[in-house]
């Protein structure tokens, strides 16, 4: 049995009554007050105008697409180095994805490597790109605000895939701190309330934007695109119709329960506690792997909260160490320590095979050495030295007992 997973959820006795007591109050389950109250909440702790709370990431990634334009004439540049649904959710719009390379150390995209992307790209086959989604992998942000100069210079929006980032602090030039998920230098952030995020709510999403127009839109499209309000409708049957509704354009069923959102505003008031921890060990696991050879630990960020640290990926030389790293996953699983690679590059997948794009040596680089140790609530000092411990005598052949996890 693995004592340190990956990652696991916290959930505590406050939020099995949170949800426990939405039942015993008879109610709302669906379209009640607490998806609206979570909205409010999310909104006050991000910074922006709108946030419009559904039922998975992926689908707050599709919705922010669709209400984009994304389709055939607006494609979408990301990262290789990401969850399927990143670009899935662009594709499932119809709008071709293109790819830009990373940094080999962060595994985020860049603006040098967004603008030697776009240059390809209009050199190239001129796939007309409209959308950039800047990942912020493990949780460290994005260069938005030169992201979002590259992005007005080529008439594109930005919508920041923020899924692993929620409490996480960026700064421009200036010092000017900005929160991810205030959209100072995007239209849409989106955030995943997954099992594993800060935020569990089993699944989940939110999308967060200052456009009021593109809020609206979002709206309508999550809810079947029904229009309630009868000053938009177009063919009424009568002057008075409260039992009318209308459908002007295509939407889907992407609302979040009440249920869930319950549980997600009780998680979302330990944010900071869970900030607090996760820089902990981090800071843990920075100290450990500076005295290894062949491993290195994620690059610093640049302030204290700029990294949410939603993972903690570690590079590692297996070449020097003589291992595969499957081998050293499988070993570190029988000594109860889960590991987990972030991410197959998207390029890699059978389905983007015949996508054109530039060269992503960074992305290979990045995807040859990372592996994702523990980095959760449940993992405290001694097991954060445990995890280090196995892992320095897994690679330096040096003798440990495995049952010390217990």
């Amino acid at each position: 049995m693995v004592a340190y997973p990956y990652s696991c959820p916290d959930i505590r006795d406050e939020d099995v009554e949170a949800v426990a007591n939405l039942l015993r109050s008879g109610a709302f389950l669906s379209q009640g007050p607490e998806i609206s109250a979570f909205e409010r909440e999310i909104s006050d702790e991000t910074g922006c105008r709108h946030a419009i709370v559904c039922n998975s990431g992926t689908a707050a990634l599709h919705l922010a697409y669709f209400a984009l334009g994304a389709g055939p004439s607006k494609g979408l540049l990301t990262t290789p180095i990401t969850f399927l649904a990143t670009a899935s959710a662009a594709v499932m719009c119809g709008a071709p994805v293109r790819f830009a390379d990373v940094c080999r150390k962060t595994g985020n995209v860049t603006p040098v490597t967004i603008g030697i992307a776009l240059d390809a790209n209009i050199a190239a086959d001129h796939v007309p790109l409209g959308i950039i989604a800047p990942v912020h992998l493990a949780g460290r942000p994005c260069d938005m605000p030169r992201i979002k100069e590259l992005a007005d210079a080529h008439g594109m929006a930005v919508v920041e895939d923020s899924s692993h980032a929620l409490g996480a602090v960026y700064q421009d030039e200036a010092g000017r701190p900005f929160k991810v998920g205030a959209c100072a230098h995007s239209d849409f952030a989106v955030f995943s309330f997954h099992a594993i995020k800060h935020v569990c709510m089993g699944e989940g999403g939110v999308l967060c934007t200052n456009d009021d127009e593109l809020a609206s839109r979002v709206r309508r499209y999550m809810n079947h695109g029904i229009i309630r309000n009868s000053e938009e409708w177009v063919a009424p049957p009568e002057p008075d119709a409260p039992w009318y509704y209308e459908m002007q354009h295509i939407g889907w069923n992407y609302r979040a329960t009440d249920l869930v959102c319950a549980l997600g505003r009780s998680q979302l008031r330990r944010l900071d506690e869970g900030g607090v921890h996760r820089r902990y060990l981090a800071d843990a696991y920075d100290d450990a792997f500076r005295s290894i050879e062949g491993i290195s630990a994620p690059p610093s960020p640049v302030s204290d909260r700029g990294h949410a640290w939603h993972l903690y990926p570690v590079a590692i030389n297996f070449a020097k160490f003589g291992l595969t790293r499957g081998t050293v996953m499988r070993a570190l699983a029988e000594r109860g320590v889960g590991t987990q690679v972030h991410y197959i590059p998207l390029h890699h997948q059978p389905f983007y095979k015949d996508s054109p794009h530039t060269d992503l040596s960074g992305a290979e680089a990045y995807y040859a050495s990372t592996l994702s140790i523990p980095m959760h609530m449940k993992v405290d000092e001694k097991g954060a030295q445990y995890i280090v411990n196995q892992l320095r005598s897994l690679l330096l052949r040096e003798n440990q007992d495995p049952q010390s996890a217990d």
